[in-house]
């Protein structure tokens, strides 16, 4: 095959990538009437766009399996319709941010309280007078911060509720894309999460400031056990597809796909981009099956599928196309599974340990870069600094891990750059 027919078919692939986050956004749809094949399917999304966001926000307890997963298909095809409509191409970083946000709306987002922070990027876009197109993603990953929007609407006189709904929002979205490109200097890349990093920053002052005008926040703890069997199903199904398309595409033997465990994962590490497609799919769909596994293990422990737990993995899964793979996460899950059982005073099934050890996957980049040890590490401080850093946000950052994870990054990084052996001439 020539050059030439090989840039065509794989620009021809590009075009066609399209077709994956639409059909989990139709494969989310399915389930969700599946789930509520009757009217309460829209009376609970209703219900889930009128409710608090904060952490731990189950979307499924708040509207049921079939209204979080039909939350979950709406904020999805919005957002791959925008990245459709700036005409950018679908890459690595599209798979991770669309899959992360179809993932949070099972666990805080909704399209009531992203549109402001969507408008306040356009916003943002307008005063650069640069095009969307450039923020988009970051905007995108910003509605991490959407719950203190569905706050001020929940809490707010009815009068003023929604002009300050609004007025929040915006000025988060505006505001996200210039922290984040700086924060991303000061993790140098290690920490895929860089938005929640960035947005950890942005809510430790919001949160600061309505806390100093008489405003408290609650942690909340909403988490349920409803539709266990269905929901594993989806993920199954979900990974399923992917392996069989990355197989269809070409990823048939071990050869095919190792070129992406040389990747150390360090951002950006796009593996759309650097690697095959098929090999890209199906490392989507190990990775994911790695944080799935990681739950079936516990089932006998009483932990059950639900809506912040698929939430982390299908985030999981689409970092599989931007910087994960299984060599580089499970070094920094097993180092977060060893601190809870040597340091965290708390049970390895508890909502927010059982995050932890999935999200703590946006470390990867330093295991992929140092060595396993150093991943061991990295996971290790992470589950210890995760559990205080909600407390400073007031839940009001969906990627918590993010934001802890970029502060692990600040400690570590110096230390292994300080102790490891000088190149010799």
């Amino acid at each position: 095959m020539t050059e030439e027919h090989a840039a065509k078919r794989n620009e021809l692939h590009h075009e066609r990538l399209i077709l994956v986050p639409l059909m989990l956004a139709g494969i989310l749809l399915i389930f969700a009437v599946i789930a509520q094949p009757d009217v309460s399917l829209f009376t609970g999304w209703w219900q889930i766009q009128m409710s608090e966001a904060g952490l731990i926000t189950d979307s499924v307890a708040a509207g049921g399996v079939g209204g979080a997963l039909l939350n979950a298909a709406l904020v999805l095809a919005l957002c791959t319709l925008v990245v459709w409509r700036m005409r950018l191409p679908f890459t690595g970083v599209s798979f991770a941010c669309l899959f992360m946000m179809a993932g949070f709306a099972l666990l805080g987002k909704n399209l009531v309280n992203i549109a402001p922070v969507i408008l306040g990027g356009w916003l943002y876009a307008r005063y650069r007078r640069e095009p969307f197109s450039r923020y988009v993603y970051m905007t995108f990953f910003g509605t991490c911060l959407a719950p203190m929007v569905s706050f001020l609407l929940v809490h707010l006189k009815p009068g003023i509720r929604w002009p300050a709904m609004v007025v929040c929002g915006v000025v988060i979205g505006f505001l996200i894309p210039a922290i984040a490109r700086y924060t991303v200097r000061v993790h140098q890349g290690y920490n895929l999460y860089n938005v929640g990093f960035a947005a950890g920053f942005l809510g430790l002052g919001v949160a600061s400031i309505l806390k100093g005008v008489g405003v408290e926040f609650e942690i909340h703890n909403s988490w349920t056990r409803e539709g266990h069997v269905l929901l594993c199903i989806l993920v199954a199904v979900i990974l399923g597809g992917l392996l069989i398309a990355g197989v269809c595409l070409g990823c048939r033997s071990w050869r095919a796909y190792r070129p992406i465990l040389r990747h150390s994962g360090r951002a950006v590490a796009d593996f759309i981009l650097m690697d095959e497609l098929g090999s890209c799919l199906v490392n989507m769909a190990l990775v994911g099956a790695v944080g799935f596994g990681y739950l079936l293990l516990l089932m006998p422990l009483g932990v059950r599928l639900n809506g912040p737990l698929v939430c982390c993995i299908l985030s999981m899964t689409g970092f599989g196309a931007f910087g994960k793979h299984p060599k580089n996460i499970v070094p920094v899950m097993a180092g977060a599974v060893l601190a809870k059982f040597l340091l965290v005073e708390v049970p390895i099934v508890a909502p927010g340990v059982l995050l932890a050890c999935l999200l703590c996957t946006g470390l990867a980049p330093i295991a992929g870069q140092f060595g396993w040890y150093w991943g061991v590490a990295a996971g290790f401080l992470h589950m210890t600094i995760v559990q205080n850093t909600a407390l400073l946000h007031g839940g009001m950052n969906l990627y918590n891990n993010g934001f802890a994870a970029g502060l692990v990054c600040v400690l570590l990084i110096p230390i292994i750059e300080g102790i490891k052996p000088e190149p010799k001439e």
